[in-house]
């Protein structure tokens, strides 16, 4: 028997091992085993399928040991692995690499573990006797580190004196980083149980009085929970662990440990069921017999149309017939939010999975979903790779948002288009769900592909906000301070706001203070040296920053071309729309929202928590602003820079814009209906702000795909970046150029490049890229992809290529 197995590595396919007697009747598909790479590498992988084929071409290695008793992974996983591997052109151990919490990938590697004796004299020759001490003083060294200590030319000869005397052994165990939580539980002695006897044991304490009141506080607990957990009888005794373990000691107390729920939640709110207005109610009809006519249905609703209580009410269908439901949402943030709310109507059978989680909680989520405790999963992208064993529903809200796109690492996947396709394996309905569709998923409503439901008016008839676009050009100057970027218009609106109690939000979609700065004297702007980009001013750090690689240097005051003390900051980002706020508004209550201020675990969640509770007055963001935020006292919204969403060179950048200032729109007066927004722009004739004006998605939609068609890019079309990588700029300028001229072979594709990238350097890495548009048309495609993975392969195997990355991204955002 033979088992092709996936490693968690970038290698073109599966390798095949033999599988050993005593394991053919234990071995299942979907089981982690531990296999040997190399001469010295161990790995744990996922068994794919087994079989009776030997290769031919290779000498085959057995499997070393099975490591679980039941499948982690299952068969549509395993599926779905395959499918996201061969559409999004990656490799099989990419996907394992990114489906697979990190606790479950096993990796080793060969250690020599000291076993001499001290009393021993081993007479070592001078080479060993350095490596001996080292490895005597850490107690093992791994093979590679081995070779760092002594080189390659006496590597050999010490390794073998090491084992023939008998100082070291050989240890290629693979160690499992996954470790159960352990409580320590707290329980009185059996003895003690009869009343009788506790009564006495209270009176024998009484020259005692600390220990007494650990007593106390355990019989108070044992009320109330029936188990004690020994951190919370501390606490509530006040005590130290020594004062416990005296009790012990009398054996009044015994301590035992059991496995604790990393993920269990201490507070479930009390269960609400789903009420729905009249509007509601008759979209939710049209979604049930839209979603029972087709796989995919489009829930079209305005911003605060109350979308979530339809999600809700069709979850809590899925699950009542015994499937499992899953809930994409596009960012972490947003998930903070929902899950709140979500918890009330589905208590402890609701599961959440991000990245934010440790690697042992992930493992814990992963067990729960498998076994089916969770009935209905909540998450971003990264929900989609769990194992679940029958889904009913998969819902994907904001179904527009571009994060649903992985960019980096491989698998370069989209949510949207993989849950589709997931759906499709387990017979599920998917529904997607958003204000500003996407033009492909509008397209395919005009086709029939898909299902169409509208839900056209705001929660409990609440009105739309009021938009006002406001011409830029009126932004004052003020001496000792350079331009104020908040127009007199909007600074007015923001006090009337703060008058009435009111929130409001600042969108302005670039972070840090200032974008980049410059020389009035001889125009010198401070650079990345290791990217192609201006360095952003940070005032929370002073320093510069490259928001690509990392970069930092303190800022110059001095040009250094020209000598020049006349440097100036040029453009604007969060830091400074929040430093405006707080000069124009001092007693007003000012937080941001942006990569630099969420970074820590529970930053989006306690920034949510002070905008519910009212703590904050202005909230200043990039887009982490527009993401579904669901806040009842914000009346205001100003957009600060319309411009910049609308001059970025991308054939989506109109679809963008209006999508993300219609969102940002939608975050005022969801409660009362009083909300503003105000738009600054200096081109206020521009379409999209009209289109957004009046939320007019449809007229946006003729004017895109009109140019989407003439143009030939999607729907019309497949789209495919090739991105070339390398330190020498020489190096990807000739691989790209050899990629490119075997594109001309392929008939009816368009092939643009090739040409730099937008960025041309980052990390020291040139960059080069191919875009190409390819009919949608399958063997075409197919026939396509067989090309581009055989001349990388081509590519790579000529001499000096070998270190070029050579990226394919399919559907590119």
């Amino acid at each position: 028997m033979f088992a092709d197995i996936i490693l968690p590595l970038n290698l073109p396919g599966l390798l095949t091992y033999g599988v050993p007697i005593e394991m053919q009747e234990l071995l299942l598909p979907g089981m982690r085993v531990e296999v040997a790479l190399g001469r010295n590498k161990q790995f744990s992988g996922i068994v794919v399928q087994l079989h009776n084929q030997k290769p031919d071409n290779y000498q085959v290695k057995p499997v070393k040991a099975i490591i679980d008793q039941e499948s982690v992974v299952t068969e549509k996983q395993l599926r779905l692995w395959r499918w996201i591997a061969d559409y999004y052109m990656s490799s099989p151990g990419e996907v394992m690499q990114a489906a697979l919490p990190a606790h479950l990938k096993l990796m080793g590697e060969t250690r020599l573990e000291w076993v001499g004796e001290d009393d021993v004299d081993y007479d070592w020759t001078n080479a060993a006797n350095r490596v001996a001490q080292t490895i005597k003083m850490r107690g093992e060294v791994t093979i590679s580190e081995l070779r760092v200590i002594v080189g390659n030319a006496h590597f050999a000869q010490i390794v073998n004196e090491l084992i023939e005397k008998e100082a070291v052994v050989i240890n290629e165990a693979l160690e499992a980083a996954y470790r159960p939580k352990k409580e320590k539980i707290v329980t009185l002695e059996e003895n003690y149980n009869k009343e009788s006897e506790l009564i006495a044991l209270f009176d024998k304490l009484s020259k005692a009085p600390k220990q007494l009141e650990v007593l106390m506080a355990y019989t108070e607990l044992r009320v109330k929970g029936g188990i004690v957990k020994q951190k919370d009888l501390l606490e509530r005794a006040n005590a130290t662990s020594q004062q416990l373990k005296a009790l012990v000691d009398k054996e009044v107390f015994f301590i035992t440990e059991q496995k604790a729920d990393r993920v269990a939640y201490t507070e479930i709110p009390e269960y609400r069921e789903v009420v729905l207005t009249p509007p509601q109610q008759v979209a939710y009809e049209e979604l049930s017999k839209a979603t029972d006519d087709k796989h995919v249905t489009l829930l079209h609703g305005v911003t605060g149309s109350g979308k979530t209580l339809l999600y809700i009410q069709k979850i809590k269908e899925c699950i009542d017939t015994g499937r499992q439901a899953v809930l994409l949402v596009p960012e972490i943030g947003l998930t903070t939010q929902l899950v709140s709310r979500l918890r009330s109507f589905f208590g402890e059978e609701l599961g959440v999975y991000h990245s934010h989680f440790s690697n042992n909680e992930r493992v814990e989520i992963w067990e729960k979903v498998r076994k089916g405790s969770y009935k209905v999963v909540a998450g971003p992208r990264s929900a989609l790779w769990l194992p679940y064993s029958d889904v009913g529903l998969i819902i994907v809200d904001e179904e527009h948002d571009g994060s649903y796109k992985q960019r980096d690492p491989a698998p370069r996947f989209q949510a949207r288009d993989t849950a589709i396709y997931m759906a499709s394996m387990y017979a599920a309905k998917v529904i997607l769900g958003s204000a500003t569709p996407s033009v492909e998923t509008l397209y395919n409503v005009r086709q029939s592909k898909y299902a169409y439901v509208a839900l056209k008016d705001r929660y409990l008839g609440v009105q739309m906000p009021e938009i006002t676009v406001i011409d830029a050009r009126t932004i004052a100057y003020t001496k000792g301070q350079g331009i104020k970027q908040i127009t007199p218009a909007l600074q007015q609106a923001m006090a009337e706001a703060l008058s009435q109690r009111k929130q409001t939000i600042l969108f302005q979609n670039r972070r840090g203070y200032a974008p980049f700065q410059l020389c009035r004297s001889c125009g010198w702007s401070p650079r990345c040296k290791n990217c192609d980009v201006s360095l952003t001013y940070h005032k929370s750090t002073d320093k510069l920053h490259c928001h690509y690689c990392g970069y930092k240097i303190v800022v110059m005051h001095a040009c250094p071309y020209c000598g020049s003390t006349h440097i100036t900051s040029k453009s604007f980002g969060t830091e400074k729309i929040e430093e405006e706020a707080q000069q124009m508004f001092p007693e007003a209550r000012i937080a941001r929202m942006d990569v630099d201020s969420m970074r820590g675990k529970n930053s989006i969640t306690e920034l949510l928590s002070n905008l519910e509770k009212r703590k904050i007055d202005i909230l200043a963001g990039t887009q982490m602003v527009v993401k579904g935020l669901d806040l009842e006292a914000v009346s205001l919204v100003g957009i600060i820079s319309a411009d910049s969403l609308l001059s970025y060179p991308d054939f989506r950048v109109t679809e963008r814009a209006f999508q993300l200032m219609e969102q940002v729109s939608g975050r005022a007066g969801r409660v009362d209906g009083k909300g503003r927004v105000l738009i600054q722009a200096y081109n206020t004739g521009h379409p999209v702000l009209q289109w957004v004006k009046n939320h007019d998605v449809q007229s946006f939609y003729k004017h895109e795909i009109k140019f989407r068609e003439q143009f030939f890019y999607p729907p019309f079309s497949r789209m495919i970046r090739i991105l070339f990588r390398h330190a020498n700029e020489a190096k990807t300028v000739a691989t790209s150029q050899l990629m490119a001229n075997a594109l001309t072979s392929v008939p009816g594709i368009a092939v643009q490049g090739p040409g730099p990238a937008i960025i041309p350097r980052v990390r020291n890495q040139y960059i080069k890229e191919i875009w190409i548009k390819c009919p949608r048309n399958n063997s075409i495609i197919d026939s396509l992809k067989a090309l581009l993975r055989a001349q990388r392969q081509h590519i790579l195997s000529q001499r000096g290529n070998s270190n070029v990355q050579i990226v394919f991204d399919v559907d590119p955002a």
